[in-house]
């Protein structure tokens, strides 16, 4: 994970670097407890995200955000079109595995939500 960070502040945007910041953010929560720190470098890989209009790494990028980081700080309605969008994006690139685990976790937010 570092190191893809790493390389992503000395080279610049990739394709997987939102999808690195991600799993910095997750890492942030999980093994430091800092839910700001998490919630800060998540919505920095939303923003390389945007940065780098392209699907690779979205679907991946979506998944890991929205069902690892944003739980903890957003309201649990707000996840279902991240989901959604994630899904659709992985199915344009062929991703179909992730992107079947977004449509899982979209649908399952819309029951727990009613």
């Amino acid at each position: 994970v570092t190191k893809m960070v790493e390389m992503t502040l000395l080279h610049g945007l990739f394709e997987m670097s939102a999808t690195s910041f991600t799993d910095l953010g997750s890492v942030s929560l999980f093994v430091m407890g800092n839910i700001d720190t998490a919630n800060y470098v998540a919505e920095r890989a939303l923003k390389m995200q945007e940065m780098l209009q392209s699907d690779a790494g979205k679907v991946k990028t979506f998944l890991n955000l929205n069902l690892f980081v944003f739980p903890h700080v957003k309201p649990l309605p707000s996840l279902s079109k991240p989901f959604l969008e994630g899904y659709q994006s992985g199915m344009r690139t062929g991703d179909k595995d992730i992107s079947m685990w977004c449509l899982f976790f979209n649908i399952t937010v819309l029951y727990i939500i009613g």
